[in-house]
Order: C-alpha cells, then structure tokens, then sequence
C-alpha cells in the first residue's frame, strides 16, 4: 500500500505530470516545475529529491490510477463473454479518459519496462490478484467448455492489443484514414464492438 500524498504533493504531482508530459523527462526542468506549482525550488527537492524521484511518483500515480479505474469497473462473473466485453469496453474507456498514459508507458518500455511491470503487480496485489487478473478466469473457462482451448497468455495480450494499438498510433492512423477520429464518441463505441465481435468469433465454442 503507497502512503496517502499530502495536499501540497499531489499539486507538484499535477503540475510536473503536465510538465513532462509536455517536454518529456530530459527536457523538464525542477525550476519550471517548482514555478507552476508556485513553490520554490528547495521546497520541491524537500519532498522529491531530484527530477528522476519525481518522474517516477508521476509515473506511478498515473498507472495506479488508471489500473484502479480499469480494475474497478470490470464486474465479478464467471461469464466469460460477459467479462470480456465489459473488460474491452472499460480498457477502452480508461484509455480515451487517460491518453497521457499511452505516453508514458512507451517512455517506459524504451528502458525496459521495469517500474511499470512492478507498479501493475502492486495494484493488483493490493485488489486481490496474484497475476494479471484475467488468466485464471481464462483458464477456468476453458475447463467449463464456455470458450475454445485458446492460450490464455496470447488471449490477454490479443485483447491488450486491439484495445490499445488505435491510442499509440493515433497520429498515423488519423492521417491514413481520415475519416476516423480516434476520441470520437462515435469510433470509440465502434471500436468496442468490433473488438469484442473478433475476440469472440475466435474463441467462441464449436
């Protein structure tokens, strides 16, 4: 469990989130972020130390966030049908809500990928999960004859794919095809559908 951030850190936090996520960690600078959180600099090396101690609260604050929101909306069943389509539809949802994650987990995956993989173990410890929370549902689902013997390993990472893949490539796809707009309300409950309809034509049982 993370200690509860005082008043005072959660504004840095808010502030240095839009400063990194407007010039990246090399290009942020304390000083800018201790003059838009309207504190001074020392106060700032107070509570964080240096840039690298504050990128990754930043970092671990916006996965934690969008892990819980994910986590949370996603209901307790043993229909696999059910959860996977209120799992696509609540990815998709959390990323439309929150596409500065997108950027910082490609920032991340360029240096290995480490203190993602540990933040998302620590939320799903902390709601009651020893791995990837949807793995056993899989499995069990394959033993009840609801689904085909897929890999549940391959299905996770087909559903993490098809959900993501339109938010970080957002810039190319707009442009080849302009008649999509990524955060439209309109693609974006199109794209569900159509997640969801391809991920159960192919694990549907015979």
């Amino acid at each position: 469990m993370t200690e509860k951030l005082s008043d005072a850190e959660q504004k840095i936090i808010s502030v240095a989130t839009r400063v990194f996520l407007q010039k990246g960690k090399d290009g942020a600078r304390m000083q800018e972020i201790a003059d838009q959180a309207g504190i001074n600099k020392a106060l700032l090396h107070y509570y964080f130390r240096n840039k690298d101690r504050l990128y990754r609260q930043v970092f671990r604050t916006q996965v934690r966030t969008f892990f819980q929101e994910l986590l949370g909306a996603v209901p307790e069943t043993d229909d696999v049908k059910v959860l996977l389509e209120r799992f696509v539809e609540s990815y998709i949802d959390a990323l439309a809500r929150h596409p500065e994650i997108v950027r910082f987990v490609l920032w991340e995956i360029q240096k290995g990928g480490e203190l993602f993989s540990e933040t998302a173990r620590e939320v799903f410890r902390e709601q009651g999960f020893s791995r990837f929370p949807f793995v056993e549902k899989i499995q069990a689902a394959i033993r009840a004859g609801q689904i085909r013997a897929a890999d549940p390993l391959h299905l996770v990472i087909s559903v993490i794919g098809l959900c993501v893949y339109p938010f970080i490539a957002q810039p190319i796809v707009e442009k080849m095809l302009p008649e999509i707009k990524v955060n439209s309300s309109k693609f974006l409950a199109q794209r569900k559908r159509e997640v969801c309809a391809l991920l159960w034509s192919g694990i549907a049982p015979e």
